[in-house]
């Protein structure tokens, strides 16, 4: 009873922040590969388009498109994949601070990174604010993206890019 009247108490604290069931938003990102170098340094570069529902609170479910461009030494690779994961967010005067994570899947032009597989698995962490302007929300935000095949073809092809960067997008409630 008491984790019930939780819920109901944060779905009530919490409806400010993401008032509408259904938001829409379309981002660009710019990523460098940040640590766990391997024998190309990439960077990447890109657009994702994603949707969410509001399930209580703060908490929506995400689901995300991407179509990245990865910059390496060798062959450079398109990037498209999904993922899907949770979005939350809180109300806060003027602007709402958001956090995201995910994990997905994704399919290469060539292999990503180098000596690595055109299959590979995403893991995605990020956070920013969103500010309404003119209705719709200009979200800007950080992004910590993961790309590996998790070893899936032997450890000698388990490259991966571990990238950090920035995200600038635009979003609209009531979608639906």
């Amino acid at each position: 009873m008491l984790v019930i009247l939780s819920f109901i108490a944060l779905d009530a604290e919490f409806a400010g922040a993401q008032s509408t069931a259904w938001t829409a938003d379309l981002a660009a990102a710019a990523l460098v590969e940040a640590w766990d170098a391997n024998e190309s340094s990439e960077s990447l570069a890109g657009i994702s388009a994603g949707i969410d529902r509001r399930l209580v609170g703060p908490v929506a479910a995400r689901a995300e498109g991407l179509l990245f461009r990865v910059a390496q030494n060798g062959d450079d690779a398109w990037v498209r994949g999904f993922t899907i994961g949770a979005r939350s967010r809180w109300s806060r005067s003027r602007m709402s601070p958001f956090l995201d994570v995910a994990v997905g899947l994704a399919h290469a032009t060539v292999a990503v990174p180098v000596r690595g597989t055109r299959f590979n698995y995403l893991a995605v962490l990020g956070g920013g604010i969103e500010v309404p302007i003119s209705g719709i929300q200009l979200a800007l935000g950080a992004r910590w993206l993961h790309v590996s095949n998790n070893g899936r073809e032997g450890r000698q092809r388990n490259p991966d890019i571990q990238s950090l960067g920035a995200v600038v997008g635009v979003g609209w409630n009531n979608v639906f």
